[in-house]
């Protein structure tokens, strides 16, 4: 049962009195906060606030020791960073090493391990050990019935018949820094000496009655070890020594003047000669290669083909700027001589005439309209527009420069110009065109065949030439500029001389008959005839 409630009745009347019910004042909207109680803003009193140990050092300067003890530490950090990466790569390489260690599968070959000792670290090493006598080694079940022999080269039999190894298997090629050349490519010496080949476990062994193995008869055990040969190869070639680079000189008496162009003949001989030869590689290529080349590929020519000139003649002098000057103006030079090659026979060859007259005028003006109309010029025939860059003019302008003899570029530098490149076309091409503009007004206006009016020109020929006419069949394009090479250079390069001989047929026929009373057997045959004469 529950015990009785006792209500104190003093306690709640006493409560009642000190804390009355607040009255509260019913609230005009949601909004409203005016019974809210208030407080001020500042609950703390300013004075009372303590800054942290942070904030205390903010804006505070660091005393020169506080400085040195702050860089020592950070250096100190800085070198335990380094130590830490340190051995972090060598515990990485370490544990590389040991994994590749463990995944190496064992040799199946049976090597020669003299060459894992050396005698040199203990010579006294030899004197310890004996000789433990032959083992006896049990013979294995043949695979076939054995047949006793007596021949004394059993064991090389044996390892014939087991040796599988090719003759240039990695097995045999040696690692001596000795056998590489001067690229460090190994190479074979072919007096080297082939190591032979080792006996292996596993062959048969010819036996005897009494169950001998013959290699035991001649004092081996079965496991034979393959003496180390040394090496007999040959020592490497020594490496080629350069030519000691030299500076050009001027020939003697000669100073070079402000505002005279430069000359080969301004140097020694040697030098001119190493000039004379790059410029003619270097018109060459501007023939052959490319007719109108940017200014940084003139220099890159022009060094090359300096380069080969000291090669061929086995010097070396430096190429200055001077003479790197000589050698690009070559490519103005020799595209001029192609325009000289056409300009004289241009006019008769096409039919145009020089005069005042109204008709003439006319006929000069359709003339050069007609072939300069879609490149007809170059064909063998403009009206028809057929026969390709068989125009008989370029096939005659040919031998006016680069075909004009055995010395000529044409013949010098072959490989450059057989077969007749497209540059060398395209070259012909835009010097025709050049010509044919100067009669466009009907009358022979000149003009100057420059690299500004003209490099347009030649790059749309070269392109219609690669594109438009080799491209669509290569086989027969490059025969028929093979056979323009002949045909231009027949003539220049003579044919080998006939064998002169002092012996006519009647000669012959009288040793014929000479040889008809000899024998030949005795050495008294003209000793008699020599006498007998004296005789007489």
């Amino acid at each position: 049962m529950a015990p009785p409630r006792f209500v104190d009745s003093d306690a709640d009347s006493d409560d009642e009195q000190c804390a009355p019910a607040p009255s509260k004042k019913p609230r005009a909207s949601r909004d409203d906060v005016s019974a809210n109680a208030t407080f001020p803003e500042r609950t703390r009193n300013p004075s009372s606030r303590k800054p942290s140990e942070k904030q205390a050092n903010i804006g505070m300067i660091i005393s020169p020791p506080q400085k040195e003890n702050l860089a020592a530490a950070e250096r100190r950090l800085a070198e335990a960073t380094k130590e830490i990466h340190r051995l972090r790569k060598k515990t990485n390489k370490a544990a590389a090493q040991v994994q590749d260690t463990n995944e190496r599968p064992a040799d199946d070959d049976y090597e020669s391990e003299d060459n894992d000792f050396e005698d040199d670290h203990n010579p006294n090493f030899a004197t310890s050990i004996r000789s433990l006598g032959t083992l006896p080694v049990a013979p294995q079940r043949p695979g076939a019935p054995l047949r006793k022999t007596n021949k004394a080269n059993a064991t090389q039999d044996t390892v014939n018949l087991i040796d599988s190894t090719p003759p240039h298997s990695p097995l045999f090629r040696g690692t001596n820094n000795a056998d590489k050349d001067d690229n460090g490519t190994d190479f074979q010496s072919p007096n080297a000496e082939t190591p032979q080949p080792h006996s292996s476990p596993r062959a048969p062994h010819h036996t005897d009655d009494h169950g001998t193995s013959s290699l035991q008869q001649r004092g081996h055990p079965a496991r034979d070890k393959r003496p180390h040969s040394p090496s007999t190869s040959s020592d490497p070639p020594p490496k080629r020594t350069k030519p000691k680079v030299k500076d050009p000189q001027f020939r003697e008496g000669f100073v070079p003047k402000s505002g005279v162009k430069p000359a080969v003949g301004d140097y020694e001989p040697i030098v001119e000669a190493l000039l004379i030869r790059a410029c003619a590689e270097y018109s060459a290529r501007i023939v052959a290669l490319k007719g109108f080349p940017d200014p940084t590929l003139q220099l890159q020519s022009a060094e090359e083909c300096y380069n080969n000139a000291c090669l061929s003649a086995n010097v070396r002098y430096k190429l200055t700027p001077r003479m790197t000057k000589i050698i690009t103006k070559r490519g103005s030079h020799i595209r001029g001589k192609i325009v000289e090659g056409f300009r004289p026979v241009f006019a008769g060859h096409y039919g145009f005439k020089r005069g005042t007259s109204k008709a003439i005028i006319a006929a000069n003006k359709l003339k050069s309209e007609a072939l300069l109309r879609k490149a007809a010029f170059h064909y063998k025939d403009p009206a028809t527009r057929s026969g390709y860059a068989e125009n008989s003019i370029i096939i005659d302008a040919r031998h006016s420069y680069i075909f004009k003899n055995k010395k000529s570029l044409g013949v010098t530098f072959e490989s450059y110009f057989n077969p007749i490149p497209a540059a060398y076309l395209a070259l012909d091409f835009t010097v025709l065109q050049s010509l044919a503009q100067e009669w466009s007004t009907g009358v022979h206006v000149p003009a100057s065949f420059t690299e500004k009016d003209m490099l347009k020109a030649y790059q749309t020929h070269l392109t219609d030439i690669n594109e438009k006419w080799i491209d669509l069949n290569p086989e027969v394009t490059e025969k028929l500029r093979r056979k323009w090479y002949k045909r231009a250079t027949q003539g220049l390069v003579p044919a080998e001389p006939e064998q002169s001989t002092n012996i006519d047929e009647e000669d012959q026929n009288a040793l014929r008959l000479e040889l008809e009373g000899r024998t030949g057997d005795t050495d008294t045959e003209n000793e008699d005839e020599n006498e007998d004469n004296m005789a007489a």
